[in-house]
């Protein structure tokens, strides 16, 4: 019997119903996702400075 149920990133076999990613996968995903929202609340001053939205960063802390 061959296992057709394989993660669409890493390629590392699942079981049946487990979705198209292996959780490991999911994790790091969530991962990137939450450090380019992060990055997506800075702003780059005149002067080359970063500064922070911070309307934008009270909400992302609340969750």
């Amino acid at each position: 019997m061959k296992n057709w149920y394989k993660c669409d990133m890493c390629g590392c076999y699942m079981d049946p119903g487990e979705g198209l990613l292996c959780e490991d996968c999911r994790e790091a995903m969530r991962k990137r996702m939450k450090k380019k929202e992060r990055y997506n609340n800075l702003a780059v001053g005149d002067c080359g400075q970063m500064e922070m939205n911070l309307e934008d960063m009270a909400s992302w802390l609340n969750r």
